[in-house]
């Protein structure tokens, strides 16, 4: 497998001890393709209100976030059913407890390779074990503070990082990384809980349109999300929702005018499997 690092302002690495959070501080790109063509599914889980996205090419695994602590061994379960043992990324947007929770199970798992997170915001049960398993597996976390990139299997993958470098309790979810995944000429946005002011930072972000919307907050209404799912301009939308906890209908209400295909996972999980050529989704 060929290994190419392109130049950047800033560095990082996977941390073998356990360390302060190392800052990202510049463009990464990991190039590791094995030919010309690729191919990635993600699988977005069903788990509540919640957010569990595993991403698997032929070559690599990412993980964007990882869902409630309750709901971690369907998590663990789904990744050794696709014969998972390595999770070369994982991706903690931000750190409530419907993201990070089921994180201390993935890293005493699997081996993994970079933690990518955004800067600490809050403290919980969930923030103190996933620390706590991030120090037993001889890790350290990657704080990214401005946009990076890395590319494997041909699949390109960008982080946005939030504008701030704090925030309270109450503003936790505006301190979400935001993801955007490139095959070709498609692409999946994942907007983590962005709520109306890092919305506002996403709106003023280039090339973010993207063939799939992972809708921000678990489908909630803000002032400007008619605007983003305008300036995002999907053709798909997954929206990560429980009976107990739907998403808002003025919010499906603007996808269904905007021509967009929206799958719940209150409704069970979401395959996507992305390529060159084209897009398919199940669920």
């Amino acid at each position: 497998m060929m290994l190419l690092i392109m130049p950047v302002l800033g560095g990082c690495g996977r941390q073998t001890v356990a360390e302060p959070a190392t800052e990202v501080t510049g463009d990464v790109i990991d190039a590791q393709s094995t030919g010309s063509d690729s191919s990635l599914t993600i699988t977005a889980l069903k788990g509540g209100a919640a957010d569990s996205f595993v991403l698997i090419s032929e070559n690599h695994v990412v993980v964007i976030d990882t869902g409630l602590e309750s709901k971690a061994d369907k998590l663990v379960e789904f990744l050794k059913s696709q014969g998972v043992s390595r999770i070369d990324e994982l991706i903690i947007t931000h750190f409530d407890k419907d993201h990070v929770g089921g994180a201390d199970h993935i890293i005493s798992e699997f081996e993994v390779g970079t933690v990518y997170a955004t800067y600490h915001s809050k403290e919980s049960d969930d923030v103190t074990e996933y620390l706590a398993a991030l120090e037993s597996a001889g890790l350290s976390e990657t704080t990214v503070t401005q946009e990076l990139s890395f590319e494997a299997d041909n699949v390109i993958y960008t982080i946005y990082p939030p504008q701030q470098t704090s925030y309270a309790d109450s503003e936790s979810n505006n301190s979400s990384l935001v993801v955007r995944v490139n095959v070709g000429e498609n692409s999946m946005l994942f907007a983590g809980d962005a709520e109306a002011a890092r919305i506002n930072e996403l709106l003023e972000t280039a090339g973010l349109e993207s063939t799939i919307l992972k809708v921000p907050h678990h489908g909630r209404l803000d002032a400007n999300t008619e605007e983003l799912i305008a300036y995002i301009n999907p053709d798909y939308a997954i929206i990560t929702s429980s009976n107990s906890e739907p998403e808002d209908q003025e919010v499906l209400d603007m996808l269904a005018a905007g021509g967009v295909q929206t799958y719940l996972t209150r409704d069970g999980n979401v395959t996507i499997v992305m390529d060159d050529v084209g897009i398919t989704v199940t669920q």
